[in-house]
């Protein structure tokens, strides 16, 4: 090949001399990582879900909390009548939600109740009376109500009917509760709890790594030993001990008593839990990444230009750490999520009715060999769930790398 041949032209060569801006020399590197960019849309997919719950739920008409003891452990892709008690119960929502009397009108012009029934007492023969498709199959065949509010009222009220039976695409639970909506709403709870945890240990974390870091002496030595005691600790053993504390009896009259007496009281507790015991490494890698920082030349012309500390510390050292940072707040997701489902799983973490991961695993236990579906569905979303976030990690630890940035 001779010389010439070598060498590259004019496009090429400009190619060649375009600096890149380092975004996307780091974007380019990541989506290299094939698995990574695989777990970003698995995480996407999993936050997608946990945005859409209350939408998922009101399209599909399930209630995660709906129970049906006469409908237990039903297998996939059944179908599930509603009980004599649950339709009454449906009917009298749907005559609390406003005046049904031309519906009623209508039903007794058609022979389907008695004339000197009631309006509540019409509905509620008629649907005691008659299964849910010959119901609507006389609703639907009979001839149209003359008024406008007759119709409009009859239109809601088939649609009531046809809630009578709903179809279970994953089964049902111990208790008749619809295993899919269930795991839908168990992905908003961990999902909320792994992202809350993760960021807010980081931020704790990067605090006191950065004082620890940039202080250092008695200071440092203080808060590092600190922090090497709660490492030293069997975490899930610590873990499982402070989450049988009661929280209503420990902050009871005191200003985070608001805190305890609600539906998320259990929620609002595992994230406190273990944001106390998940700062640790956060705190080590900053303050090891601040001791070298500090000692750059930037840092020391701000001292001398006469930056105050917070000022260098802000505006210099914590933008220099936020990428190592970054990296372990994105494994510390995949962390909390396991050890939350871990404590759900005992029994300690999330508790009923509020769904999560971990307690339906709790919950299918003592069934699993006659309903191995229950425990396997959210284990399997802890496994896709955890290792996507591993892997995201992995991608942009690899990407930040500066010993591997490649121009």
């Amino acid at each position: 090949m001779s010389a010439t041949a070598a060498i590259p032209d004019d496009a090429a060569r400009q190619r060649l001399l375009e600096a890149r801006p380092m975004w996307r020399i780091v974007l380019g590197q990541f989506v290299e990582h094939r698995m990574a960019v695989a777990g970003v849309f698995v995480i996407a997919f999993f936050l997608g879900v946990a945005l859409l719950a209350p939408m998922i739920s009101a399209v599909t008409g399930l209630d995660p909390n709906r129970q049906n003891v006469l409908a237990r452990y039903q297998p996939l892709l059944s179908w599930e009548e509603a009980s004599p008690s649950e339709r009454e119960l449906r009917v009298q929502r749907f005559l609390q939600g406003g005046d049904r009397t031309a519906l009623a009108d209508h039903v007794r012009s058609l022979g389907l109740a008695g004339a000197d029934l009631p309006q509540d007492e019409v509905l509620y023969q008629l649907v005691s009376s008659h299964e849910p498709a010959q119901l609507l199959g006389l609703l639907r065949d009979g001839p149209t109500p003359d008024s406008a509010a007759a119709r409009e009222q009859l239109g809601d009220f088939e649609r009531v009917v046809e809630d009578f039976r709903s179809f279970h695409l994953l089964g049902t639970d111990e208790l008749g509760r619809d295993v899919f909506i269930r795991l839908v709403y168990g992905t908003q709870v961990s999902i909320t709890v792994g992202l809350l945890v993760a960021l807010i240990s980081g931020l704790i974390g990067l605090v006191i790594g950065s004082v620890a870091g940039y202080y250092g002496g008695r200071l440092d030595a203080l808060l590092m030993r600190f922090t090497d005691a709660l490492l030293s600790l069997p975490i899930l053993v610590v873990l499982i001990v402070v989450s049988a504390v009661d929280l209503g009896k420990l902050l009871g009259g005191t200003p985070l008593a608001f805190i305890t007496g609600h539906e998320h009281e259990s929620v609002i507790k595992m994230v406190i839990i273990l944001c106390a015991f998940s700062w640790m490494q956060a705190a080590r890698l900053v303050r090891g990444s601040i001791l070298s920082i500090k000692e750059q030349e930037f840092v020391l012309a701000a001292r001398v230009l006469g930056a105050r500390d917070r000022t260098i510390i802000a505006t210099h050292v914590v933008p220099n750490v936020i990428a190592p940072l970054l990296v372990a707040v994105t494994l510390g997701i995949g962390n909390a999520i396991l050890f939350e489902a871990a404590l759900s799983f005992l029994g300690l973490g999330i508790q009923p009715p509020t769904p999560s991961w971990g307690n339906m695993l709790h919950n299918a236990q003592e069934m699993v060999q006659h309903a191995p579906m229950l425990a396997i569905l959210p284990g399997l979303l802890i496994l896709f769930t955890v290792i996507s976030f591993n892997y995201l990690g992995d991608g942009v630890r690899d990407a930040i790398d500066p010993r591997g940035i490649r121009r």
